[in-house]
């Protein structure tokens, strides 16, 4: 695999497995169903600051190196320090319970055994379904709080091994969502989890496809115009993690805002990119994913 289309592909398994993140993670468990919103599910323009802050430096300090390089390249694009914050603790838990099973020689019998002692032993990690409140005299039915799903599946991301994948700069996003973790399943664990690898590993080449395609189309649209320098790898990283500013653009590549300004103009000219007028990012055009 080409360098690039690794690097692209590790930063597009950052930018889906916080797409998993939002869909899980309670977030204050904000409205009736816990949906933040389909616009907080973009890694790069997110509102939920913080936690995407707590996601990447998590990922920067336990995921393998492909991964955690990404992660630190995308703190650094948003003008942000690692953190630590105990809320990945039960991430550290669930990947510390899936080391131990490591290595497996059936990882669907590896993954099986490692949910099962979450739903056991690990009771944050549970669905808690619906719960009755007394509001002003009067009952009322609302969904409790989530579980910590979103920590099983970003554990699970950090071992791209256990599918015998080594380090590979990919992650497999949403191993274990919720319904997983429900006190009841719709279906046997061994069927639910099944479908979940499928889901994933369509993903995955779907983020493979992606970045190919765009690498290919940035050769030849930027081979054939004089362009900045910087250009290639500004559309490289673009196409991959997702819109970004000029600003964030020149603290990812560690250049100045002028040279950042400058392969921006050269994308727009090429037809790699166009800049949104709300927020100044340069969003990628043509094949690269735009969601």
């Amino acid at each position: 695999m080409r360098g690039d289309v690794a690097d692209g592909l590790a930063l597009a398994s950052l930018r889906r497995l916080w797409r998993v993140h939002v869909r899980d993670f309670a977030f204050e468990n904000l409205g009736p169903d816990h949906d933040p919103g389909i616009e907080a599910a973009e890694l790069t323009r997110s509102w939920y600051a913080a936690e995407r802050r707590d996601f990447l430096s998590w990922i920067a300090r336990r995921g393998p190196p492909p991964l955690a390089r990404a992660a630190r390249l995308a703190l650094a694009a948003k003008g942000t320090a690692e953190n630590y914050t105990e809320a990945f603790e039960p991430a550290d838990r669930a990947l510390a319970r899936l080391d131990a099973l490591l290595p497996a020689r059936d990882p669907l019998a590896g993954l099986q055994g490692w949910l099962r002692q979450l739903r056991e032993d690990e009771v944050c990690f549970l669905e808690g379904g619906s719960e009755e409140v007394l509001i002003g005299g009067r009952v009322f039915h609302r969904f409790a709080g989530r579980g910590s799903a979103w920590a099983a599946s970003l554990a699970a991301a950090m071992r791209p091994h256990l599918f015998g994948l080594g380090a590979a700069p990919l992650a497999l996003a949403g191993l274990a969502p919720r319904s997983l973790f429900a006190a009841e399943p719709e279906s046997p664990l061994p069927a639910l989890l099944a479908d979940t690898i499928a889901t994933a590993a369509y993903d995955l080449v779907t983020d493979l496809t992606d970045i190919h395609q765009a690498v290919t189309l940035g050769d030849t649209r930027l081979a054939a115009l004089y362009a900045s320098s910087q250009a290639p790898a500004a559309w490289r990283l673009i196409a991959a993690l997702g819109p970004l500013t000029r600003a964030e653009l020149a603290r990812a590549l560690v250049i100045t805002r002028r040279t950042a300004s400058q392969a921006a103009t050269a994308l727009e000219k090429a037809g790699l990119a166009t800049l949104r007028h709300g927020d100044k990012a340069l969003l990628p055009m043509g094949p690269a994913r735009t969601d």
